[in-house]
């Protein structure tokens, strides 16, 4: 029974990510499950004498409905996914790249001549909780594009070879043309933050000052030993655990079967499984004693699956940023999070690698500081990008802020 159950999933995969063809993939599975179950039936009622067809009924039947079974509770069965909702402040770039980008415009009285540009995390996570402090900054005088990267909230979808590093780069290169900005302001949030190095490193003279906020790590090989505290890491695989269908798409994916998982798995079921999972995260897990906060499930509307695998897919083979970042004399404003679940290496790594970075911490947020204290943060970037005097004094220490 487990021969036919093994060899029926073995048989699904394999066909699904050479074909990307789901009908295909499921025919052909359960022909060969089914001839496999045929055989062990035969040979079961060879061992008995020949004495009962129920027997050879039940070695038919039992791993067809099993499979049958496995195969909806895995990639069949629905997952509720949360859409952006639609919204007649989103507007549209049709960009040369391809992309088609949804963003909203935050804007009142506009004094200072770039663009700041909020480059959100994930990747496939657009900012649902940015609205306060892009309001701070527009009442600075800043006109302030939220942005939805390809693949993720209202901007187009694309196959999954297409979400790479190089496609994300691109497109911000082409919203600053659509601008027809000389440089911008960019201010990118965990994985928005790698993105804006990688963006800092490819157009080196196209960003008049730079924010990151609870950064991801530059370049795959920066922490081998992985970059999470130990307590993040913790959350994460309590919570990989609890969500065993999403882990098992997740796993199947970075294993190199994302083409099977997306030809089997409806795009709606995989993001919606994708929100439950970072749903249930504790953002500020790098304290230890942190309790995760109780937010709305429109936290993480529009979230996609497909684009965060393949684009950090796509990142760890990426060139290593970093020799072109240390001669890079852009300003820049590095924001540490108390409790965010990325070790303190991380973020600091980005302070040691500019040589015009600036560091500010910022008590007890998580990982997502910016939506966690709009206030404190909102008044730190203005002044950082007005050129007035800081808020508090640069954290300029090696060791961890909270730990001296």
């Amino acid at each position: 029974m487990s021969t036919a159950v093994l060899l029926y999933f073995a048989v699904l995969l394999v066909t699904a990510q050479t074909t990307g063809n789901a009908v295909l993939s499921y025919v052909l599975a359960a022909l060969v499950a089914l001839g496999c179950a045929i055989g062990l039936a035969r040979w079961s009622v060879r061992l008995r004498g020949g004495r009962t067809r129920l027997t050879q009924g039940l070695c038919i039947a039992v791993p067809l409905l099993l499979v049958a079974g496995l195969s909806w509770t895995w990639f069949g069965a629905p997952a509720t996914y949360t859409p952006l909702p639609d919204s007649s402040s989103v507007q549209y770039w049709d960009l040369p790249t391809g992309s088609r980008i949804g963003y909203v415009r935050t804007a009142g009285t506009v004094t200072h001549s770039e663009p700041v540009l909020l480059v959100h995390g994930g990747p496939g996570a657009p900012a649902t909780e940015s609205a306060e402090f892009a309001g701070r900054l527009a009442a600075a005088g800043f006109a302030v594009y939220t942005y939805q990267q390809v693949g993720a909230g209202q901007s187009s979808r694309l196959d999954p070879e297409e979400y790479t590093l190089d496609r994300h780069v691109a497109d911000l290169e082409a919203i600053r043309q659509e601008l027809a900005a000389p440089k911008v302001v960019l201010i990118g949030s965990s994985w928005g933050g790698q993105l804006t190095a990688h963006y800092m490193a490819t157009h080196p003279d196209n960003v008049a000052k730079a924010v990151v906020a609870s950064p991801g790590a530059m370049s795959s090989d920066s922490f081998e030993d992985g970059s999470l505290t130990p307590t993040g890491s913790s959350d994460q695989t309590r919570r990989f655990s609890e969500h065993t269908r999403f882990a098992a798409t997740y796993f199947l994916a970075q294993l190199g079967g994302l083409r099977a998982a997306r030809t089997l798995m409806p795009a709606d079921t995989a993001d919606g499984l994708y929100q439950q999972f970072v749903h249930s995260l504790n953002m500020s897990s790098g304290c230890p004693d942190a309790v995760a906060a109780d937010r709305p499930a429109e936290a993480t509307a529009g979230y996609s699956l497909w684009v965060n695998i393949a684009t950090l897919a796509s990142a760890s083979k990426a060139a290593d940023p970093r020799p072109a970042l240390r001669h890079n004399q852009t300003p820049v404003l590095v924001l540490r999070a108390q409790c965010d679940y990325l070790r303190w290496e991380v973020t600091r790594e980005y302070r040691d690698t500019f040589p015009r970075a600036t560091m500010l911490t910022v008590d007890g947020a998580g990982h997502t500081a910016l939506a966690d204290k709009p206030a404190e943060t909102g008044a730190a970037v203005v002044a950082f990008l007005t050129g007035e005097p800081l808020p508090a004094k640069p954290y300029t220490a090696s060791e961890a802020p909270w730990q001296r």
